[in-house]
């Protein structure tokens, strides 16, 4: 079978489990798809783009790689399958060591 590789700026990230239960400090259990519209999510990536060229030519390098965890801004999903989800690099907002 072969292996979906990102183009350009796309990067597919592993699927997060919204239906997931978290018990917060308080003792609440929510759901993760119930504090999707204003929630960042940590997630690895499972496939990176090259990324888009500058007006210049350059391609901007990133500090992460694929294998890297990153946190980014679950609205910015721009899809969804069964095995990944797909943003682009300008929605990640950190990344762990």
């Amino acid at each position: 079978m072969s292996k979906l590789h990102a183009c350009g700026d796309y990067l597919f990230v592993e699927k997060v489990d919204y239906n997931e239960e978290e018990t917060t400090d308080a003792g609440i259990i929510i759901k993760k798809s119930q504090m999707i519209d204003s929630s960042y999510v940590e997630t690895k990536i499972i496939s990176m783009g090259s990324g888009n060229p500058l007006p210049n030519g350059e391609i901007p390098s990133v500090p992460y790689e694929v294998g890297s965890t990153i946190v980014y801004d679950v609205r910015s999903r721009l899809g969804v399958s069964k095995e990944f989800d797909i943003i682009k690099r300008e929605n990640v907002v950190g990344w762990f060591d």
